[in-house]
């Protein structure tokens, strides 16, 4: 229920009595009575306030709304149709059903108001094998059905070793591997980040040297911007020609700003 302030309804009693005196001394017609009527009211309103459940407004209140046993509920929505809002301006509010968390559009986009942590997207495995060669670099092993924790309205992953990200922003990638069986021996290695296919950086790049065989692993970080619709894809490359058995496996990615 809304409760006007007293001075907005004087004020609308009075200009429905002044038309009321036109309507009868000057003969206007009834339809330019009423949208002359709206009118008025339209511009009143613009300086109105509107307080629920509550008769005293605060002075600088344009809606105050009170209650004990109601809560207020904005805009509920998926994330598909919240980016799909035709130009909201900066300010707007939704719900995020997919996230269950309330959404600002800030001049950046869309931001969501979960100040405890950063949208991330965690894949992970600790079983199965995988391949090496001596020339070849493979992509880690690790698609949707590896998912361990997403921010799905930030992150989706199209195939394996691949993290496709919504939002423009910079983000911290992180990537390990590591095997239970790794034989004697010297060889290369590598962990390498692409955006787009392109070549980034490598997250981790040495040499390894095992006098027997052994329990090994890798990991490393690296930190890149990003555009809403970007892919970011992870590959390794160790100098052996044999399968291997997976300790672990993971991708990380978490959106920083």
């Amino acid at each position: 229920m809304q409760i006007l302030p007293t001075k907005y309804i004087e004020c609308l009693v009075i200009v429905i009595f002044v038309l009321h005196l036109l309507y009868i001394r000057q003969n206007m017609k009834p339809h330019s009575i009423v949208k002359l009527l709206f009118a008025l009211f339209f511009v009143q309103s613009l300086q109105a306030q509107v307080g629920i459940g509550t008769a005293s407004l605060a002075p600088g209140s344009l809606l105050q709304l009170e209650s004990t046993s109601a809560a207020f509920v904005m805009p509920r929505m998926k994330d598909v149709e919240m980016t799909a809002i035709a130009d909201p301006i900066s300010g707007a509010m939704v719900f995020n059903t997919n996230e269950n968390l309330p959404y600002f559009k800030g001049p950046d986009g869309w931001s969501g108001f979960d100040i405890n942590s950063n949208p991330s997207i965690i894949l992970s495995r600790s079983n199965g094998t995988f391949s090496t060669s001596p020339t070849l670099s493979y992509p880690m092993a690790l698609s949707a059905g590896q998912v361990v924790s997403n921010s799905s309205a930030y992150f989706s992953v199209p195939t394996w070793g691949t993290v496709k990200v919504a939002r423009a922003g910079v983000y911290l990638l992180s990537v390990s591997l590591a095997t239970t069986n790794m034989p004697a021996g010297n060889r290369n290695y590598f962990l390498a980040a692409y955006k787009n296919g392109a070549l980034i950086g490598y997250l981790s790049r040495s040499r390894l040297q095992n006098p027997s065989s052994d329990y090994w692993g890798t990991t490393g970080t690296l930190m890149y911007t990003a555009e809403a619709g970007d892919e970011f894809s992870f590959r390794y490359f160790i100098a052996h020609n044999a399968t291997l058995t997976t300790a672990f496996q993971t991708i990380c990615i978490t959106k920083l700003h």
